[in-house]
């Protein structure tokens, strides 16, 4: 029986995609019962720094892992799933629930470029950060997140590939439920419908309003008369602290702004009543970037103040050549520390070279998307691909050497 190509083809691929063993962890709460289980496969790659060149590492997670870190959460706390491995990497994500539903709602990828096993001749090692919108849709309690379908998320030069992927968070009397509550891409293909229980009334179950979007600030650091640094963004800044509470707080767009200009490094210092933001830019190769955000919040936590103070130095966004402004209109994620991450909206910025007072052609940063994630996706999928060959010019030799053609 002759089947064509195209056909042994799309069949060897799902063979392929399956070859990479989903990967499951349990975490288990102080009464030693399952609170959150989660069975997925992904795929990472990464855009890095090399001796001169930028180099695509990509590996699979695997299935040695560390819970470290995850939590079942309580009264005052949310659950954390965190995933380590190797050296300094993980994944995790954290869930909420509310009117019968829990989701996901941020997922953070963190990555060490000084491990040499994942990221040979890396140049700038240092321990970086991607958190994007969570993986999954909300579900009803009592059910598993199951979505076999392929996912590709990118942020910034990171690209994760999901596959297989089942959650549970919130798991009743450790025991994990057996009803499933299907992604839409699963649905989309699906061709038997998915019964449920329904009863005759059926009542709206309310959302949460996301944040209201933070207002565009126009920024301006001046040399004397003339304008030196120009800035416009709007920031939103989502606070973790004690017992992973959450707090969003819009930065005032009337901020007063402030800062330094030099040839090779420019800094930015907004500042308002309870919040103290500093952006330092650097040059490099011709190029500007946002190396270094410091931020100093004042919170007031049960009614009593508390100050967070977060710093990282070792951070690359914001990128584009000298003489030139950087623009991105969509939001944006710029993981500070484990506590702060700020989401920024409208992004025009121009710390080196400005005339006239006025921003350069600017370098939009759909331009660096569009060329990093195909590439990165193809580096993940093109291994996939590789595999699928090897399967099917073995299975021919087998064929061969049997003396018949197996249907």
């Amino acid at each position: 029986m002759q089947r064509s190509g195209g056909f042994w083809l799309a069949i060897l691929l799902i063979a392929g995609l399956s070859l990479a063993k989903a990967v499951e962890i349990k975490i288990l709460g102080k009464d030693n019962n399952t609170c959150i289980q989660a069975v997925l496969s992904v795929n990472f790659t990464v855009r890095y720094e090399g001796n001169g060149t930028m180099e695509n590492a990509t590996f699979q997670l695997p299935n040695s892992l560390s819970s470290n870190g995850s939590t079942c959460g309580g009264n005052n706390s949310a659950p954390l799933l965190k995933m380590g491995f190797g050296t300094g990497h993980s994944l995790s994500l954290n869930f909420s629930h509310s009117a019968g539903k829990f989701s996901g709602d941020v997922l953070t990828f963190t990555y060490n470029t000084s491990d040499t096993k994942l990221f040979p001749g890396a140049t700038n090692k240092s321990v970086k950060y991607v958190a994007v919108n969570s993986l999954m849709e909300s579900v009803p309690l009592n059910t598993i997140y199951t979505c076999r379908s392929v996912k590709a998320i990118a942020s910034e030069a990171v690209v994760m590939v999901f596959w297989n992927v089942g959650i549970q968070a919130f798991v009743e009397n450790g025991t994990v439920s057996k009803n499933k509550s299907f992604c839409k891409a699963d649905m989309s293909t699906t061709v038997a419908p998915i019964t449920t229980q329904t009863t005759s009334t059926v009542t709206p179950i309310p959302t949460k309003p996301p944040p209201e979007l933070p207002a565009v600030g126009n920024y301006t650091v001046k040399n004397g008369s003339d304008s030196c640094l120009l800035a416009n963004m709007g920031l939103q800044l989502n606070i973790t602290y004690t017992d992973n509470k959450t707090q969003v707080i819009n930065m005032n767009s009337n901020s007063t702004a402030s800062g330094h200009c030099g040839d090779k490094d420019a800094t930015l210092l907004l500042e308002d009543k309870d919040t103290t933001i500093q952006f330092s830019f650097m040059v490099e190769q011709s190029k500007f970037f946002l190396k270094e955000v410091k931020a100093n919040i004042s919170l007031v936590i049960n009614g009593s103040t508390t100050a967070l103070n977060s710093n990282n130095s070792n951070l690359r966004y914001w990128q584009a050549f000298v003489g030139s402004s950087y623009m991105c209109h969509k939001e944006q994620s710029l993981v500070v520390t484990d506590q702060l991450v700020i989401n920024t909206f409208n992004v025009w910025v121009q710390p080196f070279e400005v005339k006239n007072g006025t921003f350069s052609r600017a370098e939009d940063c759909k331009a660096n998307e569009n060329y990093i994630v195909p590439i990165a996706v193809g580096a993940a999928l093109g291994a996939i691909i590789l595999i699928v060959l090897v399967i099917y010019i073995i299975g021919r030799r087998q064929n061969h050497s049997d003396g018949y053609e197996q249907f």
